[in-house]
């Protein structure tokens, strides 16, 4: 296996650059220099580390360092060069010009990138750097989210990206997807079509309970610790944006409509209203005079924030309860005998998530269990193929699908009926996903 003992981490100062320093001086037992601007934010990023993995045993391995007098010497003494800046070509590419011209041939560097062009970013190095240049999407925190998306580019030798995943794997510890260059990869592609689409019927039904609706409907009984938008807020909507603009610019698959961010979005954004982060933007969490805990969501038809409403659905309570009691077969048997608007929607959203998350197999990842991984460690969503097993397998998922208008992918539609087609149980239960 590749020994990789000294690594150059660019970027140190932020809760990603931070938080990977920490895992590969904590489980890779390596010398990490810590890059950025100033010295001051690197001996930051040095404390964040420490604490992110709750000790400070790894101290002695961490180098504190800035761009302008460390980049260099540190990238030429270093097995891999981890490059964690903004996520802007303008940003990244004349720091790779910088450390193409000091790394030594066989040196590893990659970018957690979260969707830009791995190919165009690896045209700053010459053809061994090319060779040994990968994406490394770790998802933050990098301690907690142990997912890692490995992607290569057609530049790329494939002997060092295997040997990069069995380091990655074996060595930090991480579950590696192993993606091609596509935009957004593997998880944010399927992730964020979901939440979209989701955030588009919110505008759809603004009159039943619009984003508050869609989240009850797609509560942990679907498999999935908060609501989509919930989630979205979460992210921050400016991140949200970037990542479903990327995908309505440079895709154009089944879903490429999705894509298209909703205009009460871009109002929240261009109000300053990112989500959590801002304190308000699809939600609003605040405290009353006597200290009670409020939460308001966003009212799509007049701007104004309401008080987060409550909602009677009976599938929903039933299904929860089927989920308290382990039994997860039956809640799915819930979800497709309900009858209403929820319901059909549920399903409609279900059916949605299975299609596509199976549908990029052979463009985005080579099998289905990439795909899976993506989400269950990335999102802890429950991945599609287990979601065909509680639905029954796969002739009553085919026929779940086409209930729903949905386009039965092609992963689905020639796998044979019989056994389990969810392959990860030993490494990931689905069933640990769901929330009653």
């Amino acid at each position: 296996m590749r020994q990789i003992k000294t690594v150059t981490i660019v970027g140190a100062n932020g809760a990603m650059g931070s938080g990977s320093a920490g895992v590969i001086a904590a489980f890779g037992e390596a010398k990490v220099h810590m890059l950025a601007r100033e010295l001051g934010k690197a001996k930051e990023g040095v404390e964040k580390a420490i604490k992110s993995i709750k000790s400070d045993t790894i101290k002695p391995r961490l180098i504190a360092g800035t761009y302008e007098a460390d980049l260099e010497k540190c990238v030429a003494e270093s097995d891999w060069v981890f490059e964690l800046v903004a996520e802007s070509y303008e940003v990244k590419e004349p720091m790779n010009a910088r450390i193409a011209k000091a790394r030594k041939p066989g040196t590893i560097v990659s970018t957690v990138s979260s969707g830009l062009s791995i190919a165009r970013l690896a045209k700053a190095f010459d053809a061994d750097g090319q060779k040994h240049y990968f994406g490394t999407h770790f998802f933050n925190p990098p301690y907690k989210m142990i997912l890692c998306e490995l992607v290569s580019h057609k530049g790329s030798d494939l002997k060092v990206f295997k040997e990069l995943g069995q380091y990655l794997e074996t060595t930090l510890r991480r579950a590696v997807v192993y993606t091609n260059d596509t935009p957004a990869f593997a998880g944010n592609r399927i992730g964020f079509q979901l939440m979209n689409e989701i955030a588009q019927y919110a505008e759809k039904y603004q009159d039943k309970g619009g984003i508050a609706l869609m989240d009850e409907i797609m509560g942990g009984y679907t498999g999935r610790p908060m609501g989509p938008l919930a989630l979205a807020d979460f992210v921050g909507l400016d991140v949200h944006k970037a990542i479903v603009d990327n995908l309505y610019e440079f895709t154009n698959d089944s879903a490429h409509e999705t894509f298209k961010l909703p205009g009460y979005m871009q109002k929240l954004i261009d109000a300053g209203n990112l989500g959590g982060k801002t304190g308000q933007g699809l939600l609003k969490r605040t405290k009353s005079p006597d200290g009670k805990r409020e939460k308001f969501v966003y009212n799509i038809a007049t701007g104004d924030y309401d008080p987060y409403p409550k909602f009677d659905i009976p599938f929903a309570k039933q299904a929860s309860r089927c989920i308290a009691s382990s039994d997860y077969t039956g809640a799915m048997n819930v979800i497709k005998s309900a009858t209403g608007l929820e319901a059909e929607l549920c399903r409609y959203f279900i059916a949605r998530y299975i299609s596509y998350s199976l549908s990029i197999v052979g463009e985005v990842v080579e099998n289905k269990e990439n795909a899976d991984a993506a989400m269950g460690f990335g999102f802890n969503w429950v991945p599609a193929s287990a979601f065909v097993d509680f639905l029954g397998g796969v002739k009553e998922s085919v026929e779940f699908l086409k209930k729903a208008k949905i386009e039965v992918p092609e992963v689905l539609a020639k796998a044979k009926p019989g056994g389990m087609f969810y392959k990860l149980q030993d490494k990931l239960d689905a069933r640990s996903l769901f929330k009653a």
